[in-house]
């Protein structure tokens, strides 16, 4: 099948190093595994020039914002700087001149030979697939990863709330499928205006061929310095709500009992010079590491390196609607897992026999699990073997793209209205 993907978020650089660029990429090469051919258009191909791009499987479209937009976006900044002032419209403003610029250039390539399906990531204010799947009768799948209009609202700030949350209501009724990453996600997706016999569940997932139960760690553990001691590691953004915070604290209890430990952090975030000053002040920094960003290659390296992987979420003021793509990656790797049992979590952990769960904020019990695992090598061993097992059985990327092809097949014959 021909199938044209879509991610017109600028947020997510489709050749960069974010999670939510990995989760792109791994659909595009799982479905051309499958033995579909895949278009990929984009705006943004990385967020850092010096940077290696990363490869991708598929036909790539790159499809920069049209000089139109970038002007008005920056008169829009130059006016705000000129009264001190930042707010969230310049950026909001492109995305929306954005969808007449992108849905035109894609019909201007595939008119003539259009896709099976259109198949689009969701990005705030977007309604590309929509306009191209009705301008060329194809059904559109949609693929929802988070609350968008309700997560902008939080964590960035909006000045068109109202407007992103009609556009998130307008998309999701007008697409034949929607892919939501969780349950919880799916009642909002529903709740927003999706049809309910429309939307589907479908978890992350792994590249099983990447990421292995039992790769050689001695070459990466010499290349990191990373030491003969155990090591505890950490996937992911450092932001707030991936609760990083709490390190410092479990580096400076478990010191006690187990000097040589190395805690591991893969990942760049705000929270960076915040977590290594509070390294510093517990004096546990010699012991810790900063690798920054780094290739979805180095992560599945690094990974089984690890004695112990950590998901320890923060409570939230919402739903957890996420499905963390660490989760997946750690288990496959079989590696034992302790996580804050939040969301989806709760769904994919089977505590005591695929990791250990405490409640979100917890700090006291996820030091003790921690613990626990660090004095007990062979329950770390049967917790990682028997969490690889349930992954790789489950959880892996070619299972999603299957899911998504079973979708279109029910789909296949029904008519999109004109």
């Amino acid at each position: 099948m021909k199938i044209l993907y879509i991610c017109a978020d600028f947020g997510i650089p489709v050749l960069g190093t974010k999670g939510a660029s990995v989760h792109v990429r791994e659909m595009v090469s799982a479905l051309n595994r499958a033995g579909h051919s895949v278009v990929l258009a984009a705006p943004k191909l990385q967020k850092v020039l010096w940077e290696k791009p990363e490869e991708i499987a598929g036909r790539l479209l790159h499809l920069p914002p049209a000089p139109i937009s970038r002007e008005t976006m920056k008169c829009l900044m130059e006016f705000e700087d000129m009264l001190g002032e930042t707010s969230p419209l310049p950026g909001q403003i492109r995305r929306m001149l954005y969808n007449k610029e992108m849905s035109h250039q894609l019909l201007r390539h595939f008119t003539a030979h259009p896709p099976d399906f259109i198949y689009e990531r969701a990005a705030l204010f977007s309604t590309v697939g929509v306009m191209v799947a009705e301008a060329l009768a194809k059904p559109l799948i949609l693929e929802l990863n988070a609350p968008l209009a309700d997560e902008q609202s939080l964590y960035r700030g909006t000045s068109l709330g109202a407007l992103a949350k009609k556009t998130e209501q307008f998309v999701l009724n007008r697409s034949e499928a929607v892919l939501t990453v969780s349950s919880l996600l799916k009642n909002y997706a529903v709740s927003a205006g999706a049809k309910p016999t429309a939307v589907h569940v479908s978890p992350n997932g792994v590249n099983i061929q990447n990421f292995q139960t039992k790769t050689a760690t001695e070459e990466t553990k010499a290349t990191w310095e990373l030491g003969s001691g155990p090591i505890i590691g950490f996937v992911g953004g450092l932001r707030p709500w991936h609760g990083v915070m709490a390190l410092p604290k479990l580096a400076e209890q478990l010191h006690k009992n187990h000097p040589d430990l190395k805690i591991v952090i893969v990942g760049e975030g705000p929270l960076r010079m915040r977590l290594q000053n509070e390294f510093e002040a517990r004096g546990c920094s010699k012991n810790v590491l900063f690798t920054g960003a780094v290739s979805h290659e180095n992560v599945a390296a690094l990974i089984p390196t690890f004695d112990i992987a950590v998901a320890p979420y923060e409570k939230l003021e919402h739903d957890f609607y996420f499905s963390p793509l660490k989760l997946f990656e750690y288990m496959a790797c079989g590696v034992a897992v302790v996580a804050a049992e939040a969301g989806q979590i709760g769904e994919i952990i089977t505590q005591g026999r695929t990791g250990l769960l405490y409640a979100p904020g917890e700090t006291t019990t996820f030091i003790m699990h921690c613990e626990r695992l660090l004095s007990d090598p062979r329950l770390r061993k049967e917790m990682g073997q028997a969490a690889a097992k349930e992954v790789r059985s489950n959880y892996s990327w070619d299972h999603n793209a299957s899911r998504v092809i079973s979708i279109f097949k029910t789909l296949k014959k029904q008519e999109r209205p004109l």
